[in-house]
């Protein structure tokens, strides 16, 4: 990732690489992403828009670097979604190539730096430390408009996912799982880091199926399959993260209604899926976000 990220940098001006190599702190890290489109909220970085054909080449080569064949799979939807709401009445706040790449700390094989790439509806910090090692791709805003279109239907596999398994619960463990309130939006979205709920809710999945559980963890792979290499999705999946796990909803369970709402909820994962409404179009989209309470931003920051 190192010797990536220095190519990457040694086809930048000097001028472009002040704005793209930015000091490793909580302000840099937390408070210039966002799910809003970069009009509305200035990103930090360099937008992939801005580079040469060999630039670009170098960016898109170490943003592969960071997801797995799923998360790159991920990131061109959703990259091709935005390019689709830009030429669909969006407008220039939106465009597959309107996302900024920037890196928290000096890319470094002995030190932590991080990887940020953000946009309108997707967002990764790809964190890494001592000897390259990475730990995390969260936090990871993933979001959707419209949620299908005649080029495809971006977030299929997240909604599916998240969607079996509160179709696989019964009546009784469907009643168990429901939230008390309704949740209008992502509870820790960008801006909201550490703000998780002091009390958890919902059923626990230790008390569920063999096959219920096994629908639990496709969920979170959806998610936490994107991020090569960091070790995520086995440390949420094991026997013992499974038995603090929670998984809730709210409204809909359908996940597709405005208003509908879904977590996950464990030790170190926290998934959310929010059905909205549509903004450029009259349909809801969607807003989701993984985030690790203990990896996030790399673990470099308290909240």
């Amino acid at each position: 990732m190192t010797c990536l990220a220095n190519n990457f940098l040694a086809t930048l001006s000097t001028t472009q690489q002040s704005s793209v190599v930015l000091a490793l702190t909580s302000t840099n890290a937390t408070q210039y992403w966002s799910n809003l489109p970069t009009t509305m909220v200035a990103r930090r970085g360099i937008a992939l828009s801005a580079l040469s054909a060999t630039q670009k080449a170098a960016a898109e080569a170490l943003l592969a670097a960071a997801l797995t064949a799923q998360g790159q799979t991920t990131m061109g939807n959703l990259r091709t979604a935005d390019e689709y709401l830009k030429n669909n009445g969006g407008g220039s706040g939106y465009g597959g190539d309107l996302y900024y790449i920037a890196f928290l700390g000096t890319p470094s094989s002995t030190g932590p730096w991080i990887l940020e790439l953000t946009g309108h509806h997707y967002t990764f910090f790809y964190a890494l430390g001592a000897n390259n090692t990475p730990s995390s791709l969260t936090p990871n805003f993933v979001g959707v408009e419209p949620v299908s279109y005649s080029g495809g239907t971006p977030m299929a596999t997240e909604q599916s996912a998240m969607r079996a398994v509160l179709a696989g619960l019964d009546s009784t463990q469907l009643t168990t799982a429901k939230l008390s309130t309704a949740v209008s939006d992502l509870v820790v979205g960008p801006q909201k880091d550490g703000k998780f709920p002091t009390t958890r809710s919902g059923i626990l999945v230790s008390t569920l199926t063999s096959a219920q559980q096994d629908l639990v963890k496709a969920a979170i792979a959806a998610y936490a399959n994107d991020a090569n290499g960091t070790g995520q999705y086995e440390a949420y999946t094991s026997a013992t993260a499974l038995a603090d796990t929670y998984v809730s909803w709210a409204s809909y369970s359908d996940l597709a209604t405005n208003g509908s709402y879904m977590r996950i909820d464990g030790p170190r994962i926290w998934i959310e899926f929010s059905v909205q409404g549509g903004i450029i179009f009259a349909a809801p989209h969607y807003h989701t976000v993984w985030r690790d309470k203990t990896t996030d931003y790399g673990g470099n920051f308290t909240f």
